[in-house]
């Protein structure tokens, strides 16, 4: 009989169900977050590098200094210190050919409360043909 009454009585399901809800919830919500300021680091530090080898692609006159300078000024958003590698180099293909390379490595810092979680490195480079 008591067993019976137990059984039938669903006056707490609600608070179980959402005690098994809300970290799962929560774990999706951090993941979400932690994916969008992946993918917005990765595309201004793309932006920017794309900027840097333009500038060095329009003015064969233009420093690595300046292009590096570029670069930085169009990483919008993004903490500037957390740049670990910025690197910008003109060299010579296998054919002959000139190149501009542009590297950037940016340590990104998980937002995750109250776990201590290692900081990710995300790195990006590309190559561009510069005129002759």
């Amino acid at each position: 009989m008591i067993v019976r009454k137990l059984t039938s009585d669903n006056r707490a399901s609600t608070t179980v169900d959402f005690a098994f809800a809300v970290p799962v919830i929560l774990a999706i919500m951090l993941g979400t977050i932690q994916m969008g300021q992946y993918l917005h680091a990765s595309g201004a530090m793309r932006h920017a590098l794309g900027e840097g080898v333009r500038l060095a692609k329009v003015d064969p006159d233009a420093s690595t200094n300046r292009i590096e300078r570029e670069i930085r000024d169009e990483l919008v958003a993004i903490d500037k210190d957390n740049i670990v590698l910025l690197n910008v180099t003109r060299s010579t293909a296998s054919n002959g050919a000139k190149i501009a390379t542009a590297k950037i490595k940016y340590k990104l810092t998980p937002m995750i409360p109250l776990i201590p979680v290692p900081a990710i490195t995300i790195s990006e480079e590309k190559t561009v043909w510069l005129p002759v």
